[in-house]
Parts: C-alpha cells; sequence; structure tokens
C-alpha cells in the first residue's frame, strides 16, 4: 500500500494528558515549589516533591491516498519546535514499527527519548510527524493544555533556582542581597528582617531555638531574659610578660561560666558525706584561674524559718592534675587567708584527711564518711561533709557552690 501521501489528522480530544502542561510551566521542576500559586490553600501536611516525567501521550489518525484508515505499522517520527514553520527541532524521537489500526496510533513522547527540561522553556510548542520516508506532514500541529492544566500558568512566575543569586528572589516578597529592609515571614509567626541599621530575628511565640552551635562573631544584645542549659563559655585574655620590658605575648584560652552545687542532707543521725562530681570539679577548677566556692547551710534552726542559707566565702580554689594518683590543691580567701578551719596547699589521695573548709557543722574535705565512719583518703576525689554535731535539726542541709 503506497503511503507517500499519507493525509494526518490530529485527534484533539485526547491529545495530551495532564502531566505534559504540569511539565510545561514547571520546567521540569517539582510541582511542590512554595510560591507556585499564592491563592492555594496550605496543605494538611506537607507532601514529599516528586519530579514529574517530561512525557507526554500523543494519538492521532493515519489515512492513505484515499481516505482509507491504516492498518499496518509505520514508522513515524515526532518533533518539538519553537516556531510553526521551518527553525530547528527542538526534540527528536523515532518510534519505529508503531502499530495503526482502523487509522488510530497512540505514542508516548519522551519515553524512548527524554526531553530535554529546556524544551518546555519555550511556549507555544509545535509538533511535527513524519511517516516513514516522507516528508513532514504540514501544518505542525500546536500543543494546547487539557482544561484543567491550564490553571499551572501560576507557575510561571515560581521561583527557580536561577532567581536565588544576589538581587533575585521572590518578586514582592524578599529580595536576596539588595539593599533596605527586607523580611522572610514564617507561617509559624516567626520573621527575619534585615535592614540597613541590623537584622531582628523573632521565632514564633517569640522564642529562637538552635539545637546546635550559635556563632556569633560581633555584639549580642538580648533584650530578655537568656537561659542557658549547658555551659556558657567566654573566652579570657591572657598576657605573659618576660619581666624585662618585653612586649607580652598575648593568648586567649576559654573560661566556663557555670555554677556547680552540691547539697549534704543532715538526716539526723550521724556524719555522712556526700560525693562532689570530680569530672566537673577538675573542669570548673583545674584550669589557668582555678575556681571560687562558697560553703554554707541551711535550714539550721526551724523556728527562724527555713530557707534562708548561711555562708562563709567565697575562697579561691585550684587543683593540680594527678600525678602518682595524687594531687596538690589550694584555697584561700581574696585576702590571701587560708579557708576557715581549712588547709592550704595540701595533697589529696595522700591517706589523710585534709579539710579544704569548714562553715559551721559544714566540711569541704578530701576524706569519705558513711554512717559516722572516717574511711580516710584512700584516693583522689573530694566530698561535702555533714558533720552533724553542733547543728543536729533534721533539716539541716550543708550547701557548697563551686563558681567558674
Amino acid at each position: 500500500m503506497k503511503q507517500r501521501r499519507i493525509e494526518f489528522f490530529l485527534m484533539l480530544a485526547v491529545l495530551l494528558i495532564v502531566n505534559f502542561f504540569t511539565l510545561l510551566w514547571l520546567q521540569g521542576q517539582p510541582f511542590a515549589t512554595a510560591w507556585a500559586n499564592g491563592l492555594a490553600a496550605p496543605a494538611a501536611a506537607p507532601l514529599a516533591a516528586a519530579t514529574i516525567p517530561r512525557t507526554f501521550s500523543y494519538q492521532g489518525t493515519l489515512r492513505d491516498a484515499n481516505g482509507n484508515l491504516i492498518n499496518s505499522t509505520v514508522n513515524l517520527t515526532l518533533k518539538l519546535y519553537a516556531v510553526v514553520t521551518g527553525g530547528n527541532a527542538l526534540h527528536t524521537e523515532s518510534f519505529p514499527n508503531t502499530n495503526v489500526r482502523t487509522g488510530a496510533f497512540s505514542v508516548v513522547v519522551g519515553d524512548a527519548t527524554p526531553i530535554a527540561a529546556t524544551v518546555f522553556d519555550n511556549f507555544p510548542l509545535y509538533l511535527g510527524i513524519s511517516v516513514n520516508q516522507d516528508a513532514e506532514l504540514l501544518p505542525r500541529q500546536r500543543l494546547h493544555p487539557v482544561p484543567f492544566a491550564m490553571q499551572a500558568t501560576s507557575a510561571q512566575t515560581a521561583v527557580t533556582a536561577n532567581n536565588l543569586v544576589q538581587g533575585g528572589g521572590v518578586p514582592n516578597l524578599v529580595t536576596l542581597g539588595a539593599a533596605g529592609a527586607k523580611q522572610l515571614g514564617f507561617t509559624g509567626g516567626g520573621s527575619i528582617t534585615d535592614s540597613p541599621t541590623g537584622m531582628t530575628i523573632i521565632g514564633g511565640g517569640n522564642k529562637v531555638t538552635t539545637n546546635g552551635a550559635l556563632a556569633v562573631g560581633g555584639a549580642l544584645a538580648v533584650g530578655g531574659d537568656l537561659s542557658v542549659a549547658g555551659n556558657w563559655s567566654a573566652g579570657a585574655i591572657r598576657d605573659i610578660g618576660d619581666s624585662n620590658g618585653g612586649a607580652n605575648q598575648r593568648s586567649t584560652y576559654p573560661v566556663s561560666l557555670n555554677r556547680y552545687v552540691v547539697e549534704a542532707p543532715d538526716q539526723g543521725a550521724s556524719p555522712d558525706s556526700v560525693p562532689v562530681d570530680d569530672a566537673i570539679l577538675v573542669q570548673l577548677c583545674q584550669d589557668e584561674d582555678g575556681c571560687t566556692f562558697t560553703l554554707g547551710m541551711r535550714n539550721w534552726l526551724p523556728a527562724l524559718g527555713n530557707g534562708m542559707l548561711a555562708t562563709h566565702g567565697p575562697y579561691r580554689f585550684s587543683l593540680t592534675s594527678t600525678v602518682n594518683n595524687k594531687r596538690w590543691w589550694d584555697a584561700r580567701r581574696q585576702d590571701g587567708v587560708q579557708a576557715a578551719g581549712g588547709a592550704v596547699t595540701t595533697e589529696d589521695g595522700n591517706n589523710a584527711i585534709n579539710h579544704v573548709a569548714q562553715a559551721f557543722d559544714c566540711y569541704f574535705t578530701d576524706g569519705k564518711y558513711v554512717n559516722g565512719a572516717d574511711l580516710g583518703d584512700t584516693a583522689t576525689g573530694f566530698a561535702l561533709l555533714n558533720w552533724h554535731a553542733g547543728w543536729t535539726d533534721p533539716g539541716m542541709v550543708c550547701v557548697l557552690i563551686i563558681e567558674d
């Protein structure tokens, strides 16, 4: 059967499936672009963005030169153009041995030969078709959307990766890298606003939370309360001179601004000690400038009411590293006098109990006591001792406050 002058009739009713024109305007990007449609209602839950395949269905009817519907197999070639005549094809795809039944055929364009995403940067698009070795049929067919796919025209103003550069952004909403007051607003009520005078960050409910480290290169101004769950570290400046008129050698070291409180209740029985966490003690007191501590007791006389704290101190305390299972420590008042009731520059772990400081019936000590038994100083470590002697009310509590 000759097919030199095959006439081609396009079946418009099923020309395209919906995903073609979704691709035509989205240019191959995921549909879940946040700014695709400003009128869209927010979804109940976020949808995962998916890459839409760049394919579309195409159907048509073939007749021979006499107008008879073809029943055979043919070789089809489809091309996409940006112009109705002439020009270079933006996409070319072959469909060998295509079945034609009572004139009807159907192919999926882009399935065998992927369509480049840049093809859909052009609009309108025209489709040209040739059968076997014949010339391309005329006229080319202009591609049209199915009715609901026309809603995708709002995506023509969507933000693409090409806009996310200095001076780009979301029109009338956000400008990236430009002067003037600019703002990012979030549905939870928070915002980030930048202006020539500074940047303001407001979280939803007026709260900003960071799960990781927050590095601030300049000054940090806090208008309200500042709460820190972990250590608060700051940089200390250290100048070391040569004592001969030379310039100081300056360095910095971190200082952990922290407070550690240990309490030892009386229990109304016998002298007992509560261990002081040695890892925390080392962290706070074994650096260049040591730490300070205050020792006292609370609730020693119920007739006066509970809650009041009577203290001695503060004292400066420092601790060396461990050598041969021993280490040295030193405790003095700010005027250089040794801690009340305690020793100065003494070994810890030397089999002899030495009290760092005493406040009433409370002792900061390097020994250990359990149920009134003196267990000595057999290992490195410190404790808070409630002596249960002059102040024997069961509600009395010894308090040790260590700060760095």
